[in-house]
């Protein structure tokens, strides 16, 4: 090789260093691949420890996850509803299994009374409205609780479970009002209502977080009752002694049933 070869060879290697001055050196060892995601926030301001339970990844647009607000407790007043065969919890306690097949959700029927979180979660929303039953005898309330822990269901997973005819609820939260109140498995959410005269609580379990229950993205009445410790329509939920006067559970599940039905096609 001449010299001027050579020359022009070390001319060229000193002008790529010039142009790609990373090349000069190598970067510095990366070992695990929990380091190489958290690179880009700087080593000044790494992730905090999270439990891999609690995990829940966020895209680029949303807040990191060490600036998410803590989630309020809600401290609803009285005791906490029983735990059922299957592991969840009793939503409405002597409340009868009733409605009809294809309505969009399960309706326990009874005077009003007491409603519990089946599982724990968070309520997105708790307030008026979120239904079509607006009738001037129909109760405003209904409740959407995101489930901290899905339901595996068929292929599927339960995200949320709604409640809607409720007469009150235990904290009113306004959907997207960024409010984080988080409710405990059997905690009290509020007190079942009427819709359409029938005195009865709708409870609606939604489909792989689609929430605007379009058609396919929730459980029926026959699917939710088989989530919910395989219970059989007209069957009486657990719960106080009822009043000797009180109607038989086939009568009071025939009523709703009709009554829903007649209305609209639609447990909503």
């Amino acid at each position: 090789m001449g010299a001027r070869t050579v020359t022009s060879w070390w001319i060229a290697i000193a002008g790529g260093l010039l142009l790609y001055p990373g090349c000069a050196s190598l970067p510095p060892p990366v070992s695990t691949g929990a380091e190489r995601a958290e690179a880009p926030r700087g080593i000044d301001d790494p992730l905090p420890f999270v439990e891999p339970a609690a995990f829940a990844p966020t895209d680029a647009s949303s807040p990191a996850a060490s600036s998410a607000p803590v989630a309020e407790e809600l401290e609803s007043e009285g005791a906490r509803s029983g735990q059922l065969s299957c592991g969840l919890f009793d939503p409405m306690p002597g409340g009868i299994t009733a409605g009809y097949a294809a309505d969009t959700g399960l309706d326990l029927a009874g005077t009003p009374r007491d409603v519990f979180a089946i599982a724990s979660g968070t309520l997105e929303y708790a307030e008026g409205g979120h239904t079509a039953w607006n009738g001037k005898h129909d109760s405003p309330y209904a409740i959407r609780l995101r489930l901290d822990v899905p339901i595996e269901h068929g292929g599927h997973r339960i995200t949320h479970v709604w409640y809607a005819h409720l007469s009150e609820v235990a904290r009113e939260v306004k959907e997207g009002s960024g409010e984080n109140v988080h409710v405990g498995a059997g905690r009290r959410l509020g007190r079942s209502g009427s819709a359409n005269g029938s005195p009865h609580l709708h409870l609606g379990m939604l489909l792989d977080d689609q929430v605007e229950q379009d058609w396919g993205t929730f459980l029926l009445e026959d699917e939710v009752r088989r989530v919910l410790c395989e219970a059989r329509r007209g069957h009486r939920l657990p719960g106080a002694e009822q009043p000797k006067t009180a109607r038989a559970p086939a009568e009071d599940a025939r009523r709703v049933a009709t009554s829903t039905q007649a209305l609209a096609p639609s447990g909503r």
